[in-house]
């Protein structure tokens, strides 16, 4: 007679959640979750061209606000796994969303650079907290096989969100001005409240962080332990240059888009194409990932991300090309910053997974401090815009690198792991 191991809930096509909920109904949840977390961290993105007009300042006086996104992020990302397994999975998980929620809704009455940094810090803290939750509770309900495409899919809600967000962001801002896009923003998430709440507690995630309660390991130890360390440095590594580049890019598009003749109010579009981009690059990679695999998968969008740039710096397109072409950088760096929350998620035991994934997603967001704010400096400096493109080859290029070492140590020493 089969048994579900103790900690472990049923992987088959039957399972359902200990509240009720099919599998299929926290996927999406978590998702859409997700997908609010994306649309509000590049809220700011495309709200900077219209403000920088509106309070009379220049584009580059926002990296501010910029750099306090990520910082605030990056607190999140750190704190969520060990509050997690202090508080449960589903106090933090909600609590995050009402966080990010209510500081996205009081962004709304930022009145200068200051108000509007401090409220993205605040904001962002509830943005981090909430991925590496709605991730790993959705891959605990997936079956063994699937956790990586799960992962992945969750994972793209951020892409999407950004697609959403450059779609209706132009459109709210010319009838009901800049504030719409935050107030938005900040009410969805919190209508979503109760039933993330369900389903976190239904996954049974909370009853695998539960297991290591009273322990005196530390969880962020344990990330290098058992022959984990190499697989560690180097998924933190990749995600640190992955997201150096993307959030370059993500952040200043819409600004530098100007340059290549854009309205402001128009430019939300740019983050809508980047975002878009992601999203097609993520789903060609699930559909992929199995038969090529995940490092493969993710050299080939990396060298995909370095070829669109390239031509957007040096080649002498038309300004139809430039959109395309952005949607190009972003199925090539989004697949990036997606794939790195999937290898963490099959690198991982269950009771690992949210400090895991928090943790290299923490090491990603350092780099995206760093690219936005050497964004805003090239700008200050009076770089072009083809210019700032361009210098994000190089850490793409580091990535490439990184993802190779990786899959080189994973054939030569393959740490022994119970995923789960």
């Amino acid at each position: 007679m089969n048994k579900t191991p103790k900690n472990e809930l049923p992987a088959g096509p039957s399972w359902k959640g200990t509240e009720g909920m099919s599998r299929n109904w926290v996927i999406a949840i978590c998702f859409v979750i997700v997908l609010l977390d994306g649309l509000d961290t590049t809220s700011i993105a495309f709200v900077a061209p219209v403000l920088a007009r509106e309070w009379g300042i220049a584009a580059a006086a926002f990296t501010p606000a910029f750099i306090a996104t990520s910082i605030g992020a990056v607190i999140g990302y750190l704190a969520c796994g060990p509050l997690a397994q202090r508080f449960g999975s589903r106090t933090i998980g909600v609590g995050s969303v009402v966080i990010f929620g209510l500081g996205t809704l009081l962004t709304a009455v930022a009145y200068d650079i200051v108000s509007l940094s401090i409220l993205r810090l605040v904001s962002a803290i509830g943005l981090g907290g909430v991925l590496p939750i709605a991730v790993a509770a959705a891959a605990q309900v997936a079956a063994p096989q699937h956790k990586e495409t799960v992962a992945m899919l969750v994972a793209t809600g951020l892409s999407a969100g950004g697609v959403v967000g450059g779609l209706v962001g132009g459109p709210l801002m010319q009838s009901f001005g800049w504030t719409s896009v935050f107030i938005m923003g900040g009410i969805l998430p919190l209508v979503l409240v109760p039933a993330f709440s369900h389903v976190v507690a239904g996954s049974g995630l909370e009853n695998v962080v539960a297991t290591k309660k009273g322990g005196r390991a530390s969880p962020v130890a344990a990330l290098f332990r058992d022959g984990l360390l190499p697989f560690t440095a180097l998924l933190w590594l990749f995600a640190f240059f992955t997201f150096l580049a993307a959030f370059a890019l993500s952040f200043w598009i819409p600004t530098l888009l100007v340059s290549f003749g854009f309205e402001p109010a128009n430019t939300p579009i740019g983050a809508a194409a980047f975002g878009a981009g992601g999203v097609a690059g993520n789903l060609v990679m699930m559909t992929i990932v199995s038969r090529l695999g995940m490092k493969r998968v993710l050299l080939a969008a990396m060298l995909l991300a370095i070829v669109c740039v390239a031509l957007i710096g040096k080649a002498p397109i038309p300004a139809g090309m430039v959109l395309p072409l952005i949607a190009g950088v972003g199925a090539g760096l989004i697949t990036g910053c997606v794939g790195q929350s999937a290898l963490a998620v099959s690198l991982y035991p269950p009771a690992l997974r949210a400090t895991g994934v928090g943790y290299a997603a923490a090491c990603g967001r350092l780099g995206s401090i760093l690219g936005p704010a050497l964004g805003g400096a090239m700008l200050s400096f009076g770089w072009s815009a083809r210019d700032i493109i361009l210098t994000t080859i190089l850490p793409a290029l580091l990535a490439m690198l990184t993802v190779t070492v990786l899959g080189l140590v994973e054939r030569n020493r393959r740490p022994m792991l119970n995923p789960g």
